[in-house]
């Protein structure tokens, strides 16, 4: 699948969880072309810091050893949770359990470049367990570096061009969006049964005409279908209006309706890993010296 014509994505303040790619434009032969992988929630606020360093935020490891370049970022978590896993998989191909059925990740090949080797890793993890189910977007940020991957990745993922935008006044048209009154039915339109402790299990359409009202389990195995083995799903029509529904936006959707904060300064001290030791999540895929 090669990337969508160039488009800039307008990202909702507490809602935007990706995880980067930095390429080394130094003039210093040591450093330039090493590659950084982080996580943040404001991705033009984050290469900024990257660039002034560690006094202003930026990671120590990527201190003095610039300019760099955000080359691709990948987003589109359900939460800052999620995306941290993510990010320190991608940090660490070699000690995440998800990544071991992949020997060939172990170092990079001979005359491989270090872009290259994290793009490598990166085609694997897309393709594996639970990343693969997720409606991610691949976004390339600097043309130079886009390229197609080697292995196909899940038809439901999106690969574009073009810069991200964080902003305020967007996320607060979404709250007001949200804060509307919903007609909810007392009982599930797919069970018929009446919905106990409906603030924790209750979801119903994004579609804020379409009055549909369900358990969120009866949603899951409806959407789900005939896929054996599964539990959450990716995406589905309503069972009401038939509107495309993406299972990442049912769960955002639902809390805004709560008030749920999500706000998560960019810290790349946490250790959120899915399937490892506890390390520091500002290390690098690539130590950046030799």
């Amino acid at each position: 699948m090669m990337p969508h014509d160039e488009d800039e994505a307008i990202a909702h303040k507490g809602h935007f969880y990706g995880v980067y790619l930095l390429c080394s434009q130094s003039l210093d032969s040591r450093y330039r072309g090493k590659c950084y992988v982080g996580f943040t929630v404001n991705p033009k606020r984050r290469i900024r810091q990257h660039n002034r360093g560690c006094d202003f935020g930026g990671a120590k490891k990527t201190s003095k050893k610039g300019p760099w370049q955000m080359v691709m970022i990948v987003h589109g978590f359900p939460n800052n949770i999620v995306a941290l896993q993510f990010e320190w998989a991608w940090q660490q191909p070699t000690l995440s359990t998800r990544l071991k059925l992949f020997p060939d990740l172990k170092r990079k090949k001979p005359k491989e470049t270090h872009f290259d080797y994290n793009f490598r890793i990166l085609n694997r993890m897309l393709g594996v367990g639970p990343w693969h189910r997720l409606a991610l977007t691949i976004r390339w940020l600097e043309a130079d570096y886009e390229r197609a991957f080697e292995l196909p990745i899940p038809c439901h993922m999106e690969i574009v061009s073009g810069k991200v935008s964080i902003t305020a006044s967007q996320r607060k048209l979404e709250e007001a969006s949200a804060a509307a009154p919903v007609a909810w039915a007392p009982e599930c339109h797919l069970c018929m049964q009446r919905i106990d402790q409906p603030e924790r299990s209750r979801l119903g359409c994004t579609n804020p005409t379409c009055r549909l009202t369900c358990h969120m389990l009866c949603l899951a195995s409806y959407l789900l279908g005939d896929e054996p083995g599964q539990y959450i799903p990716i995406a589905g029509d309503c069972p009401l209006c038939e509107t495309r529904l993406s299972w990442s936006a049912l769960l955002q959707r639902k809390r805004l309706l709560l008030g749920v904060p999500e706000d998560l300064q960019d810290n790349e001290e946490e250790d959120l890993s899915d399937d490892g030791p506890d390390v520091d999540s500002d290390a690098e895929v690539q130590e950046l010296s030799d």
